[in-house]
């Protein structure tokens, strides 16, 4: 049977970069979390700016509901933003003229 409390705890216990997108995970499930408004606001809007100490479980419900994040400084305010893949090949002229 379905434990929601045991597989809750094991998203926090989990390390980033193992952590896979649960397509039945909802986003209020983490509605009692203090960080659950900039969760919200990244949703929303692709960009939040967090307590630098709710950072990696913030990351880490981000990612669990799909959306893989990266970390930026800026003015040395602590960002979340969306988490690019590098392009593996320049695209060529013609293609960037269409």
């Amino acid at each position: 049977m379905y434990d929601f409390e045991t597989e809750y705890r094991r998203i926090f216990e989990t390390p980033l970069e193992e952590i896979k997108e649960d397509i039945f995970f909802r986003a209020d499930n983490f509605e009692n979390e203090k960080w659950y408004g900039d969760l919200q606001m990244y949703l929303a809007i692709g960009v939040c700016k967090p307590e630098k100490d709710c950072v990696p479980d913030l990351q880490k419900a981000l990612k669990v509901l799909g959306c893989p994040t990266q970390t930026r400084e800026i003015d040395g305010d602590l960002f979340l933003v969306p988490q690019r893949e590098r392009q593996t090949s320049p695209r060529h002229k013609q293609e960037m003229e269409r």
